[in-house]
């Protein structure tokens, strides 16, 4: 439970436009989804600002920068978060996007936390939304990709947003114990230290399109968990185990690769061994598809619920 501690100011205004992508389960999606959104926005001329809190830094290997010289492997946001300085961005790791990089360092920074903030959960819990909030009016959008499995981090990631949206695949396990996992966190940090956190959707992700029999049962069962099938998306991601791997072989997001296959090397080139050219699966332009519906969807979705 987070305790009583004073809390510092947050100027939660500065944060409306903070999306965080959460769920307790790993590999259900959740940072393709998070680098594509972001990339999506950024890509259509929005200014975006993606941040990695997660120690595995996949967002590295989305982005294409994995252990190059802008990888810190977190570094910088862990002291960031140490000494409640602004977050400093790498700028421009793609037109329009800017990137706080995530990698080993941040998975110490619950202990970091802990030394640093003794008996003050609540500072340990806020520390992002403290580091995020003088920068974040710098952008139409701010994305935040959070770890999973780790409670500890996945506070720090939900106290700095203002709409949280779960990625999950079909199947029970995924739905009830992931999602199960981020609602008990969702709820707790929105009890005790961000009452403007907000559920905006979950996303089926990696499934068959036309698997519909498992689409309705994937609909009751985020109904159990969540109470309502309301929070579903319309869109759903469907699945391509090509576009995954060429995506982190290549370092491009999954639009980026819809563009790549245009210039595949023909296929009589490649019988012939005349061309060592990549070739990219052509699959990317479905599910590049996918992804900017379910991006246009989500803005859609918190302008209205903002209105409402």
């Amino acid at each position: 439970m987070l305790d009583a501690d004073p809390t510092p100011l947050v100027d939660r205004s500065a944060l409306d436009r903070s999306y965080v992508i959460a769920n307790g389960k790993g590999g259900v999606g959740k940072t393709t989804l998070a680098s594509n959104f972001a990339g999506l926005v950024a890509s259509d001329g929005g200014s975006v600002l993606l941040v990695d809190v997660n120690g595995q830094g996949n967002i590295g290997r989305d982005l294409g920068y994995r252990q190059s010289g802008i990888d810190d492997e977190g570094e910088a946001l862990s002291e960031a978060l140490r000494t409640g300085a602004p977050l400093v961005p790498v700028s421009g790791v793609r037109p329009n996007l800017d990137v706080v990089v995530g990698g080993r360092h941040v998975g110490a920074v619950p202990d970091m936390l802990a030394a640093t903030f003794r008996m003050q959960q609540h500072r340990q819990a806020l520390a992002l939304a403290v580091a995020l909030a003088p920068i974040a009016d710098r952008y139409d959008l701010v994305v935040i990709d959070s770890a999973p499995e780790n409670p500890p981090l996945q506070q720090l990631a939900l106290s700095a947003a203002r709409w949280m949206i779960a990625p999950t695949r079909s199947d029970k396990g995924s739905i009830n114990d992931g999602l199960g996992s981020i609602s008990r966190q969702f709820q707790l940090v929105r009890k005790e230290v961000n009452p403007d956190l907000r559920l905006l959707g979950v996303v089926l992700f990696g499934t068959g399109s036309v698997s519909h029999q498992i689409h309705r049962n994937a609909r009751k069962w985020v109904a159990e968990e969540l109470g309502a099938d309301a929070y579903l998306f319309d869109t759903i991601v469907r699945h391509s185990e090509a576009v995954g791997q060429d995506a982190r072989s290549y370092g491009r997001l999954v639009h980026e690769l819809e563009v790549a296959a245009a210039s595949n090397p023909k296929f009589w080139h490649l019988r012939a061994g005349t061309s060592d050219a990549p070739s990219v699966s052509t699959t990317s332009a479905s599910v590049a598809e996918d992804l900017a519906t379910l991006a246009r969807e989500i803005l859609t979705r918190a302008a209205e619920q903002d209105d409402a």
